[in-house]
């Protein structure tokens, strides 16, 4: 077996504890995700989802295809598809599809109704994105949600399904064309049908999803024109799923104002608005709770932690900090090794980063050393192998929390240890393919190894420094960051200075 359909198999045997599910159903439903050459990373989340439709479309064949059909060879080719859907050894994705394309053919032939011709459709297009094939999974939809005389809630739900599935595309495979598209559907189709005067609920959840589809492309853009409209977007839908009415819906908005409004405060440098973001995130807690949503409770914690440690670090202010690292280990309740352990690592990644700032403002070295600690737990599932950028992120973070430790108890072998743990992310984070990336990493070790130097007195170890410097002043030169640049010129002659000191050239 290779290292990556080791890592693989051990996804699976993870999700199927959080889910249990069927291993023949994830094993069938990982080779389309396969086939697309999705990382290690999107595995837990795209078949968790392809988890849930499946099981839609088991519970659609039941519902929707044992009708009174016109003609028996409709059924029969249904009764085929739903065959193929049981979770034994028939299980076919592709055969289940041929199924429902030829229970199609005969019904348009045979004259069905449309909410019967859609029934089949809606099939098709679960099974196009059980197949990953989202656009022609967006196609099916859009075919069902214009059949003549369709329900107008009907043409919604579609059209709605629609712009969904292509949002994933766009979400999960970096298609920003289709967020692009999936926008335009939501604000010139699927809006149209949902007057917020007659259908205020149905409309409320499209401004949601517009908003979540509007705030991922917005991420990916700058400037912050696309994330405010995000902002309104979601200000809308609360204006209709108030706390009364829809409480988990509304707790759902929350949550997606907070992370768009952390965004923008973020970008824009705006602490008011990490502020804002940090109170959506306190109101969706207030229902989301571990007992009623286990897993929407664990997303919001670990996005309160994300705003406490950047208001933490922004302020100044030790009690947000240490809020932070509270809210990173309530996720750790649900967020367990055993069932989902690549987000249980990035949780410690950022437990651990929480730490390492709260332990700068604490004269004991104890904060730092569960930082180390949080770190060195992380790697055990981040590996160099598995998730190779995550690793030399982790690497990194390890290596700041090991030098400011190093510093603090004046201990040569723990700045060695920072030293190691630099060079490890530098073999990820290469010049040729990452150079600021690279160069900020190359900084921090620049400045451990001038740090040790001055300690050991070891003049050629001054002059490595040095010479890491000079190649971090040059990244940033060329990149026009000038803070940066003036930093690492700062550096090299202080460097120069120790050099000097220490009896070198």
């Amino acid at each position: 077996m290779t290292d990556e359909a080791g890592h693989t198999q051990a996804e699976l045997d993870a999700l199927q504890r959080m889910l249990g599910a069927p291993r023949s159903d994830l094993e069938a439903l990982l080779q389309p995700a396969l086939a697309k050459q999705v990382s290690v990373n999107q595995v837990s989340d795209l078949l968790g989802q392809s988890w849930a439709r499946l099981k839609e479309l088991r519970q659609l064949g039941k519902d929707d295809w044992g009708v009174a059909w016109k003609d028996p060879k409709i059924a029969t080719a249904l009764a085929k598809a739903n065959h193929f859907l049981q979770p034994d050894d028939t299980f076919s994705l592709d055969k289940a599809g041929n199924a429902l394309a030829q229970a199609y053919s005969c019904a348009v032939e045979s004259g069905e109704a449309p909410l019967n011709l859609a029934r089949i459709r809606a099939g098709e297009a679960l099974l196009g994105a059980l197949l990953q094939e989202y656009r022609r999974a967006a196609e099916f939809y859009a075919q069902a949600g214009v059949l003549p005389g369709l329900d107008p809630s009907l043409q919604w739900r579609y059209q709605s399904r629609r712009a969904l599935i292509l949002a994933d595309l766009g979400r999960e495979f970096m298609d920003n064309a289709a967020l692009e598209e999936c926008i335009h559907i939501y604000q010139h189709t699927v809006l149209t049908l949902v007057p917020k005067i007659q259908k205020p609920l149905d409309w409320a959840t499209t401004q949601n999803d517009l908003g979540n589809a509007l705030g991922v492309l917005g991420q990916r853009r700058r400037g912050t024109r696309m994330l405010e409209e995000s902002v309104i977007a979601f200000e809308n839908a609360l204006s209709e799923r108030g706390r009364e009415k829809v409480s988990l819906e509304w707790a759902a908005t929350q949550n997606n104002l907070g992370n768009t409004l952390g965004i923008l405060g973020q970008r824009e440098n705006n602490t008011e608005m990490l502020e804002k973001s940090l109170q959506a995130f306190e109101c969706a807690l207030e229902v989301r709770t571990q007992e009623n949503s286990p897993r929407e409770w664990a997303s919001t914690q670990n996005n309160l932690g994300s705003v406490l440690q950047a208001l933490g670090q922004r302020k100044n202010d030790t009690q947000l900090l240490k809020r932070s690292v509270e809210a990173y280990k309530q996720v750790l309740l649900q967020w367990t090794r055993d069932q989902v352990p690549l987000h249980w690592a990035a949780t410690l990644n950022n437990l651990g980063t929480a730490l390492r700032m709260l332990g700068e403002h604490r004269k004991s070295p104890r904060t730092l050393e569960k930082s180390v600690a949080a770190y060195r737990n992380a790697l055990a599932e981040r590996t160099r192998e598995r998730v190779p950028q995550d690793w030399a992120m982790t690497q990194n973070n390890l290596g700041a929390a090991l030098q400011k430790l190093g510093e603090r108890e004046e201990n040569t072998q723990i700045l060695e240890h920072a030293i190691a743990a630099y060079e490890n992310a530098l073999k990820e984070w290469t010049h040729e393919q990452m150079p600021v990336a690279w160069a900020m990493t190359m900084a921090n070790l620049a400045v451990a190894q001038k740090t040790l130097a001055q300690r050991l007195n070891d003049v050629g170890l001054a002059r490595v420094a040095l010479t890491g410097f000079e190649a971090v002043a040059q990244v940033f030169r060329s990149a026009s960051h000038a803070q940066y640049y003036e930093f690492a010129t700062e550096q090299v002659a202080k460097t120069q200075r120790i050099l000097k000191e220490l009896g070198g050239d």
